[in-house]
């Protein structure tokens, strides 16, 4: 059986990939258990989202951690990567968001190979196998340019001319990482126009993720946002 880990930075994340590894694999093809950390030396939370993946004879099978913040991605994968390599993981993916921070090519290259200051290295180096996906700006991108779920989410949310021009952009068409505000804040505008909300909690969360057209994203978003790509692309090699 292949085994794979991800260690995200929020429950949005953590939410997402579980519904994205099922739409792809196939619910009956992938087990996939959600953990939550809960502090120094406390054990990790088992998270139970409304929608799984428990298969019998499943040939994959993966692990996703929420590590409460950004700031943790890259520390718990330093810590548990030789631990998960020992009991047969094939990778170990990070995943977590550039907002508020600009400079992408620094931080991704700071958090692969490490940062020396003044000659002294201050951070390591991700080990083999592992790597951590920067999502420029929020996920919430991704979600933003799905536009066939906002009728899932309300039928009065049709993005017609009227809609675009009360927001002063196109969320299905156009460059939605030069925003300067936060995606997350950009979706929550959005469902305001039927009278909705979003928020970064499990309900909100949820609802959102499980009205996403994850056919539209494999297809055609990824194709307007490079680290879903990437994300994406690593999925399918997974799996195959």
């Amino acid at each position: 059986m292949k085994k794979i880990a991800f260690y995200v930075e929020g429950q949005t994340e953590q939410f997402f990939i579980n519904m994205l590894l099922m739409e792809i694999a196939g619910r009956k093809n992938i087990q996939i258990e959600l953990q939550q950390f809960q502090g120094k030396s406390r054990p990790c939370r088992t998270i139970y989202p409304t929608t799984t993946a428990q298969p019998r004879n499943h040939q994959h099978y993966a692990l996703i951690f929420d590590c409460m913040g950004d700031g943790g991605v890259k520390t718990r994968m330093l810590e548990n990567s030789a631990s998960l390599f020992a009991q047969g993981y094939c990778e170990v993916i990070g995943l977590r968001d550039l907002y508020p921070l600009t400079e992408i090519d620094k931080l991704e290259f700071e958090l692969s190979n490490g940062t020396i200051r003044n000659g002294i290295r201050r951070t390591p180096a991700l080990p083999n196998n592992t790597s951590i996906i920067v999502a420029i700006r929020e996920i919430e991108d991704w979600f933003l340019a799905e536009c066939h779920h906002y009728k899932c989410i309300n039928s009065l949310l049709v993005l017609d001319a009227n809609q675009i021009a009360t927001l002063g952009y196109n969320p299905c068409l156009d460059d939605l990482t030069s925003r300067s505000t936060s995606a997350a804040d950009d979706l929550k505008t959005v469902y305001q126009l039927a009278g909705e909300i979003y928020l970064k909690n499990k309900e909100q969360v949820e609802r959102t993720v499980e009205c996403l057209d994850y056919a539209n994203l494999y297809l055609n978003i990824k194709d307007r946002f490079s680290k879903l790509n990437e994300l994406i692309s690593k999925i399918d090699d997974f799996l195959t």
